[in-house]
């Protein structure tokens, strides 16, 4: 995977969802637990989860440690496929981790590590008081069903609409160990400084293919359509994206084949499925897409020789 020990020791330094996805891959298949995620999650500790978590223990109570950590997700990691929201709901918290679908063999662990280690840290500042009221998983249920029972002690609905970790009611109110209003009104300060700087550094092109991605069921979006996001102009995007060197259509081919190869690649979905997630009128117009991109067939390109999964 290309990592060294000048990688691993710089604290800035990310690496990209899919190569995480592919590493915690090769982990299952290299100690023969599929439930690892599980497992990674529930060894994790502030210091490794970084600074959102360590601001988060100093909160006054589970509410405002889960809103903090879930909204500076951006300071460890980020994903095109959406962002993770924290929201009440029937006097509930949830806890809810975007989606990655399609589903394959290698983002279970992706998941199964992000509700573990999200449930760690509420058991571990609450002395064991709070506890989960259910689990939904977005992917269907796998060999390693059973575990999940085990690690969250409540129900588990796979297949679902969403990945989210559901603690019962009321259990947002409890005060953590370790809560100083002071330390954390300080400590999520620098989160925001932190991002705000990491924010600052994001080009006009990879918000745009950040919010392409993340919007191309159905139909395509257009220019205008992600500007509104950005809070913007149609012109004022054009005009930034030229500046740096790009065109808005390109970003969208480009965004759709890097797409288009993973899902007829590494899932089992039918060609009329890809086609409607990446947007496209028909499935004949994404074969013909695919073809102009890949220089073969979709059909082709899945039963070839396997590509490199490790980029």
């Amino acid at each position: 995977f290309s990592f060294n020990d000048e990688f691993l020791t710089t604290p800035d330094t990310r690496i990209s969802i899919p190569k995480y996805m592919r590493l915690g891959h090769q982990a299952i298949l290299m100690t023969g637990r599929p439930d690892l995620g599980l497992v990674f999650g529930s060894k994790t500790h502030n210091g490794t989860t970084g600074l959102a978590a360590l601001a988060a223990q100093c909160a006054p109570d589970l509410e405002s440690a889960l809103r903090l950590l879930i909204n500076m997700e951006t300071l460890s990691s980020q994903n095109s496929r959406g962002k993770s929201r924290f929201y009440i709901e029937d006097g509930r918290a949830v806890c809810h981790f975007y989606s990655i679908s399609p589903y394959n063999r290698y983002n279970l662990f992706v998941v199964d590590a992000m509700l573990s280690t999200w449930w760690r840290f509420c058991k571990q500042h609450t002395e064991d008081k709070v506890h989960c009221h259910h689990i939904e998983i977005e992917y269907p249920k796998p060999s390693h069903a059973d575990s999940f029972e085990t690690h969250f002690g409540c129900p588990i609905l796979f297949s679902q609409k969403r990945n989210a970790l559901v603690l019962k009611r009321g259990h947002h109110h409890e005060r953590l160990t370790d809560s100083c209003a002071t330390t954390f009104s300080k400590m999520t300060e620098i989160c925001e400084q932190e991002r705000r700087k990491w924010n600052s550094g994001t080009t006009t092109a990879d918000q745009v293919v950040d919010l392409i991605s993340a919007n191309l069921t159905g139909t395509p979006p257009n220019i205008e359509s992600i500007a509104r996001k950005l809070g913007i102009a149609g012109w004022t995007l054009r005009r930034r994206l030229a500046n740096e060197g790009f065109k808005f259509q390109t970003l969208l081919d480009d965004t759709r084949n890097a797409l288009a190869q993973t899902y007829v690649r590494d899932t089992k979905h039918n060609f009329t499925e890809i086609a409607f997630l990446l947007g496209f009128s028909s499935p004949s117009a994404f074969h013909r897409a695919f073809k102009r991109w890949s220089g073969m067939s979709p059909g082709s390109y899945r039963d070839g020789p396997k590509h490199d999964q490790t980029k």
